[in-house]
C-alpha cells in the first residue's frame, strides 16, 4: 500500500503569519494567533469554508472560499500551537511581549459546534511553552516540548507529554514521558496506539556539549564569545512510545533532521512537510535545505514532504510542496491536508508570509 499527496496553493491568509494554531471543524478551516508582520503577537483569527474537491477540476476553482474573521482571543499568543478537537479550535501556549517575551501556559478554546462567539479558557498547560508541539487524537488534546524563548532560546526541559480530554472539560494528565534530549518544534502523532516523536531542534544554554554525528549541528558565528562552539542541534531521530505500556524505543534514523509539525494518515503514516530541515551526510556534515521563490521574492526553507509508514517501518519521499515552508501548522480533514503560515528569509515582510497549501491525500 502506498501514499500520495498532491499539493496546490490556496488563497493566502489575510495576514503575514507564522506559528499560528490551525484546525478544521465541520468543513471550516480555522486559524488563530501566531506571529504576524511587523513582529506582532496577534489576537485575531480567520476561517474559510473548504470547497468541494478542486484537484480534478479543469477550472480555476480555489480550494477554500473567502476568509472571514473569528472572535478575537482575549490575550493574543505569538508563536502558539493548537488543533481542532471536540468540535472547536484549541490554542495552546505562546509568547507574550507583555511578560518579558516569556512563554505562557494559556489554553483557549472556541467551541464552534456549540455556536460560541467568545473563547473559553481551559486549564493552563502544566508548563509554559511557546512553539509547543500540539495535536488532537479523538477528543483528546496532546501537547509537549516547546521553548521559553527568553532569557534564552532553549527547550523547556519538561519531558512530559500532556493530554487533556476537551469534550469532558477534564484536567491535564501525563500521557508519557519522553526519554530523549530536550527539544522543540518536533513532529508528533499517534498511529495504532503508538505515539511518535520526530526530529526537533534545540539551542542549549552554553552550546551543545555532547554532539552526535547523526544530528545536524551549527556553530556560533565569529565574533561571539562562544564562537567555534556548537550552538544548535537538529535531531535526526524518530522515537516510538507504546501508550499501553509506556515503553519507548528509538527507531532507525530518518532520512532528514526534521524541524516541522507532523500529521497522520489512515492510522498508519506520519507525514512531515517542509520545515527548517537539514540533510546530514554520512561523514557528519550538515546542510540546511533552502530555496528561492522568485514570484514572491523571498528565500524559503524546505519544500520536501516525507512519510513514515509505521507498519512497514519505511520512509518515502512524496511529491514536494509548491515552494518551501516553515513554522507552519497543519490540519487534516477527510482526504485533505492544510498547511498555514510560513517563516521565510525576507526581512522586508518580517520573515513571514501568509502561505496556505492544500493537499489531496490518496492511498492505494
Amino acid at each position: 500500500m502506498s501514499l500520495q499527496i498532491a499539493w496546490q496553493e490556496a488563497p493566502i491568509y489575510p495576514a503575514l503569519i507564522k506559528g499560528p494554531a490551525v484546525g478544521v471543524v465541520d468543513g471550516q478551516l480555522l486559524v488563530a494567533g501566531g506571529m504576524a508582520y511587523p513582529w506582532r503577537e496577534v489576537e485575531y483569527g480567520f476561517g474559510a469554508p473548504i470547497q468541494a474537491n478542486t484537484f480534478d477540476r479543469q477550472d480555476d476553482s480555489a480550494p477554500i472560499d473567502e476568509w472571514y474573521p473569528l472572535p478575537p482571543i482575549p490575550i493574543g499568543p505569538g508563536w502558539t500551537s493548537g488543533a481542532a478537537v471536540a468540535g472547536g479550535l484549541a490554542v495552546v501556549g505562546g509568547r507574550r511581549r507583555a511578560v518579558g517575551n516569556r512563554a505562557t501556559a494559556d489554553v483557549w478554546f472556541l467551541d464552534v459546534q456549540a455556536g460560541a462567539t467568545a473563547w473559553e479558557k481551559l486549564p493552563d498547560r502544566p508548563s509554559p511553552a511557546m512553539v509547543a508541539t500540539t495535536f488532537a487524537h479523538g477528543d483528546h488534546l496532546y501537547t509537549a516540548f516547546g521553548t521559553d524563548w527568553h532569557p534564552h532560546e532553549h527547550a523547556t526541559g519538561d519531558p512530559n507529554i500532556y493530554r487533556l480530554d476537551v469534550r469532558d472539560r477534564g484536567n491535564w494528565e501525563i500521557a508519557a514521558q519522553f526519554p530523549g534530549e530536550p527539544r522543540w518544534m518536533c513532529g508528533m502523532g499517534i498511529c495504532r496506539n503508538k505515539l511518535y516523536v520526530v526530529g526537533g531542534h534545540d539551542i542549549p544554554i552554553g552550546g551543545v556539549t555532547d554532539p552526535k554525528p547523526h544530528n545536524a549541528l551549527r556553530i556560533f558565528p565569529p565574533g561571539e564569545l562562544t564562537a567555534d562552539r556548537i550552538s544548535h542541534v537538529v535531531f535526526s531521530e524518530i522515537w516510538e512510545c507504546d501508550l499501553a505500556t509506556g515503553t519507548w524505543q528509538e527507531l532507525p534514523r530518518p532520512p532528514r533532521a526534521f524541524v516541522a509539525d507532523a500529521f497522520t494518515v489512515d492510522d498508519r503514516w506520519i507525514v512531515l512537510t517542509g520545515g527548517q530541515t537539514w540533510v546530514v551526510s554520512p561523514d557528519g556534515n550538515s546542510v540546511h535545505i533552502m530555496g528561492h521563490v522568485p514570484q514572491l521574492d523571498f528565500v524559503c526553507h524546505s519544500s520536501e514532504v516525507w512519510a513514515y509508514d509505521t507498519q512497514e517501518a519505511t520512509w518515502a519521499a512524496l511529491d514536494p510542496l509548491p515552494y518551501g515552508i516553515a513554522s507552519h501548522r497543519v490540519a487534516v480533514w477527510q482526504d485533505r491536508a492544510f498547511l498555514v503560515g510560513n517563516e521565510t528569509r525576507d526581512s522586508v515582510r518580517g520573515n513571514t508570509y501568509g502561505t496556505v497549501f492544500t493537499g489531496q491525500i490518496r492511498t492505494d
